[in-house]
């Protein structure tokens, strides 16, 4: 599916996946880019298990109509993208455009950042140093940042302060410690019972759905004001954070902890714990691999960098300015832009003076020495182009 937002002279593409929390940084990238973009929603096949590293510059793992979606244009003159099974259909748009395409990646792309002109990278990403790597504290989110709508009437109901509990579920080599999950319920209900307020909790897709009704048999026990909103009904996500006055959220989610640092309230962690894989290969890094981190991503490095920033199991204002995180990161990706600008322009010239040098070796009478000339500063041009 593609989305458009309008004609320009340079063409942008978002390519989105199956994330909402990837997709999110990537809608965010390109809208603080302040151009207008078609946001191309791909689906990915069996092959992409592969692993980008396997597929190369490759098609092969998207499905038969993001094949065609794909191909039914010419490549963009700028990619952001996300994830790893982006990453082949990135290669293959600049390998079909003869490199004109820029290519901006968020996360870790799972092969050599020389493949993109930047690489947008939080620090759970086990990278070495490379200047195409622009590392930031947070990830850059869409939610936190989108303009308010009208308020909700239920959550406006709710008395202050409202607490928010933000859950997320099961990832790669981690899982939720329903222990602690219990006690921060059972604190925020109590408090908001001793000293007034409310209490708002959030599940995402990753939620497993017996927590979830744990939690809200628990909500329903206490005469504290509480609800608790599922993913995609109302209240919403971007509507429980405009509305919380202090934000918890599971540890296992690097989005949805950026998503509440950007909103620049009070901020705390729920502990997470090693799943049984995890265990074992915790381990290994810590005890058989010294000074190796876990792959493909390492949460224990985006903890060290949040306590960095103040951030912890006790709510608090994060010590950073997300205006120069946002800044940091457009500055970097305007430069591409400038970049892909020119390009454009010397290709755009190249073009049209082969053009006139055409039409003087195909009609000569008609001002042939004007035409030559034309031609002459041609090749001046493409030999400009092959050194840009």
């Amino acid at each position: 599916m593609t989305t458009r937002q309008t004609d320009q002279r340079l063409r942008v593409w978002a390519l989105l996946g199956a994330h909402p929390g990837d997709n999110d940084q990537v809608l965010a990238l390109a809208g603080a880019l302040g151009m207008a973009f078609e946001a191309k929603t791909l689906e990915y096949n069996r092959w992409r298990h592969l692993g980008p590293r396997c597929l190369g510059s490759s098609l092969l793992s998207l499905k038969e109509f993001s094949r065609d979606l794909v191909l039914s244009e010419e490549p963009p003159d700028i990619t952001i993208s996300v994830g790893h099974r982006s990453v082949p259909v990135v290669r293959a748009l600049r390998k079909r455009s003869g490199g004109r395409t820029r290519s901006i990646h968020i996360g870790f792309p799972r092969v050599s950042p020389d493949h993109f002109d930047l690489v947008v990278s939080t620090p759970q990403y086990p990278m070495p140093d490379h200047p195409n790597i622009l590392r930031i504290p947070i990830a850059l989110t869409h939610f936190a940042s989108a303009p308010a709508g009208a308020p909700d009437e239920l959550l406006e109901a709710l008395p202050r302060p409202r607490s928010l509990l933000v859950v997320g579920g099961p990832a790669l080599y981690w899982e939720l410690d329903e222990r602690k999950l219990r006690e921060a319920i059972s604190f925020l209900l109590s408090e908001a019972a001793d000293a007034g307020g409310s209490v708002m909790v959030a599940t995402s897709p990753r939620t497993p759905e017996s927590l979830t009704e744990a939690m809200n048999a628990e909500i329903g026990r206490s005469a504290t004001p509480a609800i608790l909103a599922r993913p995609g009904e109302a209240p919403h996500y971007a509507e429980l954070l405009a509305a919380a006055d202090t934000i918890r959220v599971t540890a296992d989610s690097v989005s949805m902890v950026s998503d509440a640092i950007w909103t620049g309230k009070p901020v705390g962690l729920v502990g997470i714990k090693n799943s049984l894989i995890g265990k074992v290969v915790s381990f290994a890094s810590d005890h058989l691999r010294s000074g190796k981190h876990l792959y493909p991503h390492d949460l224990r490095l985006f903890w060290r960098a949040l306590r960095d920033i103040g951030i912890s199991t006790h709510p608090a204002i994060a010590r950073i300015s997300s205006g120069n995180v946002s800044r940091m990161i457009v500055d970097r990706a305007r430069m591409i832009l400038k970049d892909a600008e020119g390009r454009e322009f010397l290709a755009k010239r190249v073009h049209r003076q082969s053009d006139r040098a055409q039409r003087a070796r195909v009609f000569p009478k008609f001002g042939h020495s004007d035409e030559v000339a034309a031609g002459r500063k041609s090749r001046k041009a493409v030999e400009a182009l092959e050194k840009f």
